[in-house]
């Protein structure tokens, strides 16, 4: 009896251990399954996968939280969070990060609020929460308060402060560490190579008890930036243990420097290539405009992936060869977001719009940050606002109301359209503004030539917010300066600029020599461009040739041809300039001398176009453009505008009637 007995009790175990393994082992397979519908944006077969699932698990709730979030459906996630028997450290740290990476950090404190137990990974969340939002106070407060720290905790400050500028707290914060890990240390490094900063990289890097591959590969990516690959191949050389990383960082290197010839020769010394390796390559060749041989590595590619045909159609694309960029979106086997995204933005006028309507009809793939920027960038091109509305209106839908970058292409695309008090109503309503968002309103005040508004929103922004202005802030500035006539204030912005460790660029120095050389300041002009780096001046040099032949300077013109000619860079638009300086003087030879040269090289300005829309139909047109059906009817209605705005004028000054003529164009 007893045997009999326990034989049963054996089978009843072996029965509940297998039913209970296969239930689990079942419960897993759904968890990868929902997992696996939301990675390919499948939300409604997740979805059902979970409503069908006879036992579920907290994971099973947190492949749901996280799904929902990576999807931007923050809603949908806090529901499926609010409705969990039981919830976890996961649980919590996986909406925490969902509100704050979706840019809601009221939420999100709330939340962090609520956690009785927190433990570091949902304080570094509510940390890196703050600083992607650009909450770097707040994010240091919360820091300070945390009363365990990881390496995580550490790099995350440290490493917004060097993303912010603020080397010397990045500093000083380091030396605040308790332990100087290896972890830690790299972050420095990453922070000094990113900023060029290769004396104080270095002399971490010395200081050092151990080193790993990330190290090394930072000092590599600290010289690259400041040019000195020399000594970036000498660390590359001494490295102990090469993986596929340093070897991708040396090729990168000399391919953005132009050396495309060594970055060939570093990926075929390489042992092993791998997918990264040959992108990599792939990339060096696109970016250097070297279509022929892109397609050369792409052919003998083992294995391709999607990031290489993106890259084929970047390489078209920048080509403005539309038809074989379109050619090879058809033939890709597989497409993602950037897959779609590069072609809609290769497209800038309907066709895009024709291309998004597609993607949305295939419904395979989500438009993320990237698809709906371009879009509306193709509404604001176009001057659609209607589709841009729509395309306002559906960002909100989709949940991407507070990302900066799309809100500010909504911002610009209004502007665009001519509806500034849109583009107003849209920063106004943005919760978390950061330095792109600013950018955006104070160009589209600059581009409709109210400078004061502009100047108004800037100092706005220093004052009252935690942004710090950037290159483009100036740029901006100086170019509002230039067309407003206000030099005083040009050269103030242009200093300005050393108070928050920008280094001017060659955009800037052209700009402020327009500045100058607008209120007839040539000598003033030339000067100041002689007194910069050679990398600086190319620009400026047009710029200021340019002006000379505004004000009728052929002496000063004389002199800056010459400083062209010793810079070896004289492109296109140089060579027109001359040739019209030439033509003014009367030295018809040497305009024509010029005209040749240009004729041999088959060299051509590009001629710049607008668009205009009527009655739902755009058309294209440039400067002199007589290519339209109506050509005729179109120069004679233009007669006509400009003698009404001649009357319009009448009683106005001198000074006003000379602007009407001047601008008045030599067909009439």
């Amino acid at each position: 009896m007893f045997t009999k007995l326990k034989f049963r009790s054996v089978i009843g175990y072996n029965f509940y251990s297998s039913t209970t393994k296969a239930a689990a082992n079942s419960v897993f397979q759904l968890n990868s399954k929902i997992t696996s519908h939301f990675k390919k944006r499948d939300v409604k077969s997740a979805r059902k996968v979970f409503d069908e699932m006879p036992h579920k698990n907290v994971v099973t709730w947190n492949c749901m939280i996280s799904g929902y979030i990576k999807n931007r459906m923050i809603g949908e996630a806090r529901e499926a969070f609010d409705s969990m028997p039981a919830k976890n450290v996961v649980s919590w740290t996986a909406m925490l990060s969902g509100y704050a990476k979706n840019g809601q950090l009221e939420e999100a404190r709330k939340l962090f609020d609520l956690i009785e137990k927190k433990n570091v990974a949902c304080w570094n969340s509510m940390i890196s929460g703050y600083v992607s939002c650009g909450e770097i106070d707040e994010a240091r407060k919360l820091f300070d308060e945390m009363p365990l720290k990881n390496d995580v905790s550490w790099t995350t400050m440290i490493e917004a402060y060097f993303q912010q500028g603020f080397v010397n707290k990045a500093e000083s914060l380091f030396n605040e560490a308790s332990s100087e890990s290896v972890f830690l240390c790299n972050a420095m490094l990453a922070g000094y190579a990113e900023t060029g900063d290769v004396d104080e990289l270095n002399d971490l890097f010395m200081k050092m008890d151990k080193h790993d591959v990330a190290s090394w590969t930072c000092m590599m990516k600290g010289f690259i930036r400041v040019g000195e690959l020399d000594k970036a191949q000498s660390f590359f050389d001494s490295m102990p243990d090469k993986d596929a990383i340093a070897w991708t960082v040396m090729i990168n290197g000399y391919s953005d420097h132009g050396l495309i010839e060594i970055a060939r020769q570093q990926f075929d010394k390489m042992p092993h290539r791998d997918f990264v390796a040959w992108n990599s390559m792939l990339t060096g060749y696109v970016r250097n405009g070297d279509i022929k041989n892109a397609f050369d590595i792409f052919t003998r590619m083992p294995h391709r992936n999607v990031v290489s045909w993106n890259l084929m159609l970047w390489g078209y694309i920048q080509q403005d060869n539309i038809n074989s960029a379109r050619k090879m979106f058809d033939e890709m086997p597989k497409r993602d977001e950037t897959s779609w995204n590069t072609m809609i933005s290769g497209y800038q006028t309907e066709e895009a719009l024709v291309l998004f309507v597609r993607m949305l009809s295939d419904g395979l793939l989500r438009p993320d940050q990237g698809t709906l920027t371009a879009v509306i960038s193709v509404c604001g091109v176009i001057a659609k606002k209607c589709w841009g509305q729509s395309m306002h209106v559906f960002v909100i839908k989709i949940g991407f109301a507070n990302d900066s970058v799309v809100t500010s292409s909504l911002i610009s695309m209004y502007s665009r359209c001519g509806f500034l008090n849109d583009a107003d109503l849209v920063f106004e309503t943005l919760k978390n503004r950061d330095t792109i968002s600013w950018n955006a309103l104070i160009v589209a005040k600059a581009h409709h030539s109210l400078s004061e508004r502009a100047f108004d929103l800037f100092h706005r922004m220093i004052e009252k917010s935690e942004c710090r202005p950037d290159h483009v802030t100036f740029l901006v500035l100086l170019t509002a300066c230039t067309y407003s006539g206000r030099v005083s204030e040009g050269l103030k912005y242009f200093k300005l600029m050393e108070k928050y460790d920008l280094t001017p660029g060659p955009e800037h120095v052209a700009s402020v020599v327009d500045l100058i050389s607008r209120s007839g300041l040539l000598d003033e002009a030339f000067g100041l461009i002689n007194r910069l780096p050679s990398d600086l001046v190319v620009n400026a040099y047009e710029t200021l040739l340019h002006a000379c032949s505004v004000h009728e300077n052929y002496e000063l013109s004389d002199l800056i041809k010459d400083k062209i000619a010793g810079l070896g860079a004289c492109g296109v638009g140089m060579c027109v300039l001359q040739s019209n300086i030439y033509s003014a003087r009367g030295m018809w030879k040497d305009a024509e001398s010029i005209r040749a040269k240009l004729r041999r090289d088959k060299l051509m300005k590009e001629a710049g176009c607008s668009w205009i829309d009527i009655n739902g139909s755009v058309s294209c047109f440039s400067c002199y453009d007589k290519s339209h059906v109506r050509t005729e009817d179109i120069y004679r209605e233009l007669e006509g505008l400009f003698v009404l705005i001649e009357a319009w004028v009448g009683h106005a000054s001198n000074d006003e009637t000379s602007f009407v003529e001047g601008v008045k164009p030599s067909f009439l």
